[in-house]
């Protein structure tokens, strides 16, 4: 297997008793037969008629990641074994005799203890769940001699079932599987609600729950179905601000209210969020650099969001973006006055100093990196 473990530190930590004189034989291409461990699950891959893309696709890995096991440079994580022979048409005994080297033995018993974990995993959770309806079951027939709120119990346990055991029973399309069950439990709670409270809230709390559970089903579209491209996180934000809108309209046509200012609203406050957004992905810059950018805009969301939001209102704002300058008085922070309004300014004041402090480290170091590449 060519280079099966990638790092000298991780044979020395997996396996202690090896002598430091050793590492480097660790280190060589181990090959079973003629072919060594890229090369077996290339022709495997081959075999089962997939492409990398595909093979990624289905194990829920980037197309880099692939490559990487193809060409030697690193080895699949431990939690990948089961999906990876099922999708190549291969035994687990297979896979771990293809690379024979001294870390075949520790991955198939990890590989055991992983599936002993799952299964502990999942039984715990069904035993509890098991558990507490014959509870729920007893209790709310002693009492009420009837069902009452019990179906509440038990929905609402589908919903948690929903997360903890549907993705370690489902082998495959595991996301689609979970956002289903808990789609259909989620609807179940909310109709075994209305039954037992008996409101005239039902269309409005389905409207509102369809809405909100566009939001996770859209993401998993995304994320499933689209490449993987440099445009997609801002897709996929532009998806969460048009679901945003999307909520604010619901809300105010059922509860009534000015649709055009809750608009103005929403929109003024994903003003720094995809600011912050644009930086965090799209800018190339270091980290530390970025870090204080984005800081820089949270602080300074605070005057203009306390101010745009009076003028939105179409008040007079209590306090003046002039004022947020005025720091003769920092001392006061630490005096909890009745004039609150005080505070919005020393909170800036303070965080625009932690944010230039962090900027200009990471002024520093970029410039540092700018003087290493030229």
């Amino acid at each position: 297997m060519a280079d099966f473990l990638d790092s000298s530190r991780m044979v020395l930590y997996n396996f202690p008793q090896i002598k430091r004189k050793d590492a480097s034989i660790m280190r060589q291409p181990e090959k079973m037969g003629k072919q060594n461990f890229g090369t077996y699950i290339t022709q495997k891959r081959k075999s089962a008629g997939l492409t990398q893309e595909e093979l990624a696709a289905k194990l829920y890995v980037t197309n880099t990641t692939v490559s990487k096991w193809e060409r030697g440079l690193s080895y699949p994580d431990i939690t990948l074994v089961t999906d990876i022979c099922r999708e190549l048409s291969i035994s687990e005994h297979e896979f771990f005799t293809a690379c024979d080297d001294l870390a075949a033995g520790r991955e198939k018993k990890d590989a055991t203890a992983y599936r002993k974990l799952r299964r502990g995993w999942q039984n715990f959770f069904l035993t509890c769940y098991v558990t507490a309806l014959i509870i729920c079951f007893i209790c709310n027939l002693a009492v009420f001699h009837t069902l009452s709120w019990f179906w509440i119990v038990l929905t609402s346990l589908l919903l948690a079932f929903s997360f903890t055991n549907v993705p370690l029973i489902v082998q495959k399309e595991k996301g689609v599987a979970c956002l289903s069950a808990a789609t259909v439990s989620l609807f179940l709670l909310l109709f075994s609600c209305w039954i037992d409270s008996k409101g005239l809230w039902l269309g409005f709390g389905i409207a509102v729950t369809a809405v909100c559970l566009a939001l996770p089903w859209g993401m998993y579209l995304f994320w499933r179905f689209c490449p993987r491209r440099r445009w997609l996180p801002a897709a996929m934000m532009g998806s969460i601000t048009v679901w945003t809108f999307l909520l604010v309209l619901l809300c105010v046509g059922v509860q009534g209210g000015n649709l055009l200012q809750a608009f103005r609203f929403t929109a003024f406050s994903y003003l720094p969020v995809w600011g912050i957004f644009a930086i965090a992905v799209y800018v190339p810059l270091h980290r530390c650099l970025k870090a204080g950018f984005i800081c820089l805009i949270a602080d300074f969301a605070i005057p203009f969001f306390n101010v745009g939001f009076d003028r939105l209102l179409g008040e007079q704002p209590r306090l003046a973006l002039q004022a947020y300058w005025d720091w003769s008085d920092l001392s006061r922070f630490f005096q909890f006055q009745a004039e609150n309004i005080r505070m919005n300014v020393y909170l800036f004041a303070f965080g625009l100093l932690a944010a230039l402090l962090v900027t200009a480290i990471g002024m520093i170091l970029q410039i540092r990196r700018w003087h290493r590449h030229s």
